[in-house]
């Protein structure tokens, strides 16, 4: 009896280490096109404590595609890739102006992915730089759902968007920039023909940035 215990114990305590794997949930992505490929970056949730209010930790990969860019990721972090918290992907222009259609079937076939997945264009910066102007987990979510109610910019989470470029319908998705003050905002509709980024709505040219 005495053998059983020793033996039950040690893989208790496996099943215990097991069951609390820590996770790194990630709350936002930002894609740049660079000379090697491509920089994905996350906006990783961290909450050190119970009593800690959740702050956002920033970390970059590189790699050829998504799907590299994602095994890459899940490399460095300290615990398990944890995407369905995920709600935007910010894009840049040079990103937006290839085809968009298999970043968007890639994602919307990862079971981890919300299909309500916002998706917008960085005007005239890179992704990434606006993805850490704010200090706020979700305030980049927050801002585009509110815009999206309100008509300032265009209501297409990802799966919708999916769909109208499947259709070779024309895609309109919301873009933002950082404003003379260093704040993130509106920047028009970037509209999608043939699965890339081909004008703004307001008029402005791509790689132009905003008129402010």
């Amino acid at each position: 009896m005495k053998t059983v215990r020793n033996l039950l114990f040690p893989l208790l305590l496996l099943l215990l280490c097991g069951c609390s794997r820590e996770v790194s949930p990630v709350s936002a992505l930002a894609l740049d096109r660079i000379d090697a490929g491509y920089r994905l970056t996350a906006e990783v949730v961290r909450q050190d404590s119970l009593d800690d209010t959740a702050a956002p930790a920033y970390l970059s990969v590189t790699g050829h595609d998504l799907p590299e860019l994602v095994r890459n990721l899940r490399n460095i972090l300290p615990g398990e890739l944890y995407l369905s918290h995920a709600q935007v992907l910010l894009i840049s222009e040079d990103v937006a102006s290839e085809s968009i259609l298999p970043l968007a079937d890639y994602l919307c076939e990862d079971n981890n992915v919300r299909l309500s997945l916002r998706v917008a264009v960085v005007r005239g910066g890179a992704a990434d730089v606006l993805l850490e102007n704010d200090d706020e987990v979700y305030a980049l979510s927050e801002m585009l759902d509110q815009a999206a109610r309100s008509g300032t910019l265009p209501d297409m989470p990802l799966y919708r968007a999916t769909e109208v470029l499947h259709a070779n319908g024309t895609a309109i998705l919301p873009a933002l920039y950082l404003d003379e003050f260093g704040q993130t905002a509106p920047a028009g509709t970037a509209v999608f023909s043939e699965e890339r980024l081909s004008c703004f709505l307001d008029g402005g040219e791509i790689g132009g940035g905003a008129d402010a």
